[in-house]
């Protein structure tokens, strides 16, 4: 697992620069079934001030979901 950054535009003009924990996706294998790319949220700031704990659970899926795609 290892942080990122990733930035989230939403709505008309308001920009989310945010910081992540991801987890990449991992194989299967003969014993283990694969795994899929996965990310938690951790900070979302506007101007530098931290609003994750405001942000609505679908915006918070929004954001780890654009997150994996970014790694892609």
């Amino acid at each position: 697992m290892r942080t990122i950054s990733y930035t989230h535009y939403h709505g008309e003009g308001l920009t989310l620069k945010c910081e992540l924990e991801y987890d990449p996706a991992e194989p299967g294998t003969d014993i283990d079934p694969a795994w899929p790319a996965s990310a938690v949220l951790i900070s979302a700031k506007v101007g530098g001030v931290d609003i994750s704990p405001l942000l609505d659970h679908r915006i918070i899926a929004m954001i780890e979901e654009g997150a994996v795609w970014s790694q892609c």
